[in-house]
């Protein structure tokens, strides 16, 4: 079971106190998966930065991401919906396991591979790796979904993480299957499984 886990897109972070241009950039990207990843049934993890006075992130980048502040809100974009498989977990600390609940979460769902996606690729997005690779989740990072600071080396921060983590660096659209259909060059059914090549009825 694949488990969506969407990093830190806050308003905090994409317009807010620590905004960043390039969040914005992979939106696009973000919304497709998230939708591909309603259809098909995975987890949806939102890993947010919910901070408490006197953490120890805020002496390095200034008070962001409150906990029950709108900077800790995830993106209207991106905006969770109610439902089991939907998960908001907050987070102290960069890495989405660390001082959390999700790796109970994940099992007690049989997930067995989360696809870190948001950000920062070589901040949180790096240390959430860490943390799935001590707990044995393979872990997938489709490199048109994640993004680092303006002046960070995006491509050295990707290739870290698929060489001391084995992380599998893809795309979007290699990963949810839509360059299959793009290769035949071919219109699929409405409904067409792109892992499978199924065409599922139940689906709209």
């Amino acid at each position: 079971m694949k488990a969506l886990v969407i990093v830190d897109m806050l308003d905090d972070f994409v317009s807010g106190a620590l905004a960043n241009p390039r969040a914005e950039a992979i939106l696009p990207a973000l919304q497709e998966l998230l939708a591909h990843a309603r259809r098909k049934g995975w987890i949806r993890v939102f890993s947010n930065d919910a901070h408490e006075p006197g953490d120890t992130e805020l002496a390095i980048w200034g008070e962001h991401a409150m906990a029950g502040t709108p900077g800790a809100e995830v993106i209207t974009e991106l905006a969770p919906r109610p439902g089991r498989l939907e998960l908001v977990v907050p987070k102290r600390f960069y890495g989405a396991f660390d001082g959390t609940r999700l790796d109970e979460l994940l099992r007690g769902l049989n997930a067995d591979e989360v696809v870190l996606v948001g950000q920062h690729s070589h901040i949180c997005i790096r240390h959430s790796a860490y943390g799935a690779f001590l707990r044995g989740y393979r872990i997938t990072v489709p490199r048109d979904a994640v993004c680092a600071f303006d002046g960070v080396d995006e491509e050295e921060a990707l290739e870290y993480l698929r060489t001391v983590y084995g992380a599998h660096i893809t795309s979007v659209a290699e990963l949810i299957g839509r360059r299959i259909a793009e290769a035949v060059g071919v219109a699929m059914p409405l409904g067409f499984d792109y892992d499978s090549g199924d065409v599922l009825e139940h689906e709209p």
